[in-house]
């Protein structure tokens, strides 16, 4: 579950992987050695994109030997946020979808990375699963940098306010303020839209004054933020986009190029609209990552990396 890579190259092991976020905010800056997941179906999703090893596994399974085996330089570390989420029971520590990251903070005491970065919702800050992981990191000399980020602050017309932590054991570089470049939300919309994302005008009717509605042409318009309910929740999950013909949901790839996703970066022709929403959903802004990811010296240019309105297939 590890590859041979440019010794020369940061190497990275990208756990709760996902459809692979941090992969493609990485590109060729960084050497990925390892992903792991659960979801199959997302982790279908990555190996057709990327060509490194990934494997579906519990966190919990993965054993002191099998993650010095890696020789990761950086733990990309994206965990469940339900027990964060201010829709959710917030029961934090004590909830079994966090029981995988603390897991992660013993195994750090036995096979320690050079660096360690981590994506969650603003509500993991100040948690006590937050105090618990700046506690251990605290206790291995590393140094941290936190920030809560959105897409906005790079001119991304998407609200997608997220919490991200990046610790090295040795000096990490002071960022620069983002540079900011305002991208229509039209230059991020399919060209052809396909039917099935019209809306029924009875939930329009029933829904109309709870649902965020964005107007293509108004060159200030901003999608809220898409989470994985999408498409199964009318409201508070997503915004949808006025046509003439009336309401329609953003597609699946529509969320990614939003979420900064390459041109190179494709989904299955058959994913069933559902499931693309869901994974999409449950991903990651590039741009924040690319930002954050800054600060670790090896990985710098990638601050330079241009944000372009791009087409996911």
């Amino acid at each position: 579950m590890s590859a041979t890579v440019d010794p020369s190259r940061l190497r990275v092991a990208e756990l709760y992987c996902g459809i692979g976020g941090c992969a493609a905010a990485l590109g060729s800056a960084a050497a990925v050695v390892s992903a792991v997941d659960i979801n199959r179906l997302a982790l279908d999703v990555y190996r057709r994109n990327f060509p490194h090893p990934a494997a579906v596994a519990t966190i919990e399974s993965l054993a002191a030997p099998t993650l010095r085996d890696w020789q990761a330089d950086l733990w990309w570390i994206s965990p469940p946020c339900q027990p964060f989420t201010r829709r959710g029971r917030q029961r934090d520590a004590s909830d079994s979808r966090t029981q995988s990251f603390l897991q992660i903070l013993a195994r750090l005491r036995e096979v320690t990375p050079r660096y360690l970065a981590i994506e969650n919702v603003p509500g993991f800050q100040g948690s006590i699963t937050h105090s618990l992981l700046l506690e251990t990191l605290a206790s291995l000399d590393f140094e941290v940098q936190e920030r809560v980020l959105c897409p906005t602050v790079f001119g991304i017309p998407n609200r997608r306010e997220r919490f991200y932590l990046v610790a090295g054991r040795s000096p990490l570089r002071e960022l620069p303020p983002p540079t900011v470049e305002a991208h229509p939300l039209r230059s991020f919309l399919d060209q052809a839209p396909m039917p099935e994302l019209q809306v029924d005008r009875d939930l329009v009717r029933k829904y109309r004054h709870a649902l965020n509605v964005v107007d293509p042409m108004d060159t200030m318009a901003v999608a809220s933020c898409f989470t994985a309910a999408y498409g199964h929740s009318p409201i508070r999950s997503g915004s949808y986009v006025q046509t003439t013909s009336g309401l329609r949901r953003f597609s699946p790839t529509e969320i990614l190029r939003l979420l900064g996703f390459p041109s190179s970066y494709t989904l299955p022709a058959d994913l069933p609209l559902e499931s693309g929403w869901r994974l999409a959903g449950n991903s990651l802004s590039i741009h924040a990552v690319r930002y954050v990811l800054a600060a670790i010296p090896e990985l710098s240019q990638l601050i330079r990396t241009d944000i372009r309105a791009s087409s996911v297939a």
